[in-house]
């Protein structure tokens, strides 16, 4: 009887922590292509505080950024390839190595919405098409800011930084990031 009672009970734990995990998904990138909520959306909806999932993996890999004037600049990113560790993204940390980045690749080319959701540094979002050719720039997305931040483009992936690192090094549309997930 007590190890049956011991197996409802851990039953019990898993169920609970699986609908805790279901409900924190509402994370960086906006679902599999879904749009973040409409200002208006956010603004009628209740705050509600989840405390980070557990620590998700990431595997770092340097890239390049080759400006169009020939220089490269070097990052080390890390690289957001599955769902989980997308919806985290940089969420709910409070600094980043400036010259760390995380690099968002997804299966297919599409139009990607990103929000500011529980991330707590400011950050450029680069858009970037199949190639890696840098398509659009955001910069310094306001931690916390639920606003919708939308592709301008179909992309195959977002690179992002840290805010004011598009300015301060020069980057702009048209330079492209070297990396082996990107053709070239």
């Amino acid at each position: 009887m007590g190890l049956k009672r011991f197996s409802l009970f851990a039953l019990s734990a898993i169920l609970i922590t699986a609908a805790a995990g279901f409900l924190a998904f509402s994370g960086h990138v906006n679902g599999q292509g879904q749009s973040a909520p409409s200002a208006q959306d956010a603004a009628e909806a209740p705050a509600l505080e989840i405390p980070p999932p557990l620590h998700i993996e990431y595997k770092r890999e340097p890239i390049a950024i080759r400006k169009q004037t020939g220089a490269d600049l070097t990052f080390n990113v890390e690289l957001a390839l599955t769902p989980d560790q997308q919806t985290r993204g940089l969420m709910y940390r409070t600094e980043m190595a400036e010259d760390a980045g995380m690099l968002f690749i997804f299966n297919t080319t599409r139009p990607i919405s990103f929000w500011m959701k529980n991330t707590l540094i400011p950050l450029d979002m680069l858009f970037l098409g199949e190639d890696g050719t840098i398509l659009h720039i955001h910069e310094n997305a306001k931690p916390q800011d639920t606003t919708s931040i939308p592709s301008m483009y179909p992309v195959k992936a977002v690179l992002e930084l840290n805010g004011g690192t598009t300015r301060k090094r020069g980057i702009k549309k048209g330079d492209t990031v070297q990396h082996r997930f990107l053709s070239h």
